[in-house]
């Protein structure tokens, strides 16, 4: 019997190193988050309402292309299709080999201008989402702490607290609530680099539906919690591991 209990005693010991060994940090959930698998390229149809602190609503249409060879080496263009005002604007981002370079042409002006870091707390085309904002999560530029798991409705959630490492930023940090079952970010509250105690926006990833075999947020909305507006953008239609040529993420398809 005695023997029968040290067993048993040094089992749970061992089954309680297993789960802690698994168990994740606040940076590994970060990680988990660039790590998710979003397809090798995607291309969407999407719709982006600006609405005002009176509830006015401004409709625009994009789309999106995306493509990513490695953690490393990512591209992404946004080619604004309407209203007429804003027609034919783009955005690009090439990464290579972890730097980026951005470059948005403005059909209105027909100027294409490089974005450089003191433009990321700049409005990205009049709306709630700054560049900064616009930029896929790089964990290893953040320091994530404060891991806690809580419940966002009915989802199951980690909680973390992210801060940049460097200065080219506008918050002081960032919570994020990460879905435990697809490491979705379902909520991000961003604090005020000039007031860190102070929240000043919020985004949240609704609707998600599995799209070949991708958990995918069909509406991602910006709140800005000052200006009292906000930007939805809601996913009509998109595929994932398509054929897309490198002519798509170049400068020269910029002004087409």
């Amino acid at each position: 019997m005695r023997l029968q209990k040290i067993l048993m005693f040094v089992l749970v010991m061992v089954l309680a190193g297993a789960v802690s060994a698994m168990a994740l940090t606040a940076q590994e959930v970060l990680q988990k988050v660039e790590d998710r698998y979003i397809g090798k390229t995607s291309k969407a149809n999407v719709q982006m309402d600006l609405i005002d602190k009176s509830g006015g609503v401004r409709e625009r249409k994009l789309t999106i292309s995306r493509r990513k060879i490695d953690g490393s080496n990512k591209d992404n263009f946004i080619h604004f299709v309407a209203p007429p005002d804003i027609r034919n604007t783009t955005y690009l981002v090439n990464e290579k080999n972890r730097d980026k370079q951005k470059w948005i042409y403005l059909s209105a002006f027909k100027k294409t201008r490089k974005i450089v870091a003191e433009d990321y707390a700049m409005a990205f085309v009049s709306s709630d989402f700054t560049y900064e904002d616009m930029d896929d999560i790089r964990a290893d530029d953040y320091v994530a702490s404060d891991l806690k798991e809580e419940k966002l409705g009915d989802k199951d959630v980690y909680s973390i607290s992210v801060t940049k490492k460097d200065a080219n930023t506008s918050y002081a940090k960032v919570i994020m609530k990460v879905c435990k079952n697809t490491f979705i970010v379902l909520r991000s509250e961003m604090y005020d680099k000039k007031a860190p105690d102070k929240m000043i926006k919020e985004m949240t990833a609704s609707n998600l539906e599995q799209i070949q075999e991708i958990w995918t947020p069909k509406e991602v909305v910006m709140k800005d919690l000052v200006k009292g507006t906000s930007t939805s953008l809601k996913t009509a239609k998109i595929a994932y591991d398509l054929p897309l040529s490198d002519d798509e993420f170049s400068q020269r398809n910029m002004e087409k």
